[in-house]
């Protein structure tokens, strides 16, 4: 038998699953002047567990798991910026 609440919270990306997981891909950073905390607010688009992309304990949708991917350096500049890192270590 079909179950009716099936579609009660579908995932947006396959429509197919329930969406159990959350984005945590950071939109926004505040700090507040009150107590100078800083805080931020994520993108919470639901996902089901197959659409979602985990990276250690956080979530991303598909179109921030691509950009997560851009901000990494290709593997010819990583050599660069790891060897600034290690000379600058030993000063």
């Amino acid at each position: 038998m079909n179950d009716p609440n099936v579609f009660e919270n579908p995932c947006p990306i396959c429509k197919k699953k329930e969406a159990t997981r959350l984005c945590d891909y950071v939109t926004k950073y505040i700090v507040t002047t009150i107590d100078f905390r800083a805080t931020y607010e994520t993108c919470d688009l639901p996902l089901c567990e197959d659409c979602a992309s985990r990276y250690g304990q956080f979530d991303f949708c598909p179109q921030h798991e691509a950009l997560f991917n851009q901000l990494k350096l290709p593997k010819e500049l990583q050599r660069y910026a790891n060897r600034a890192k290690f000379k600058n270590m030993w000063r």
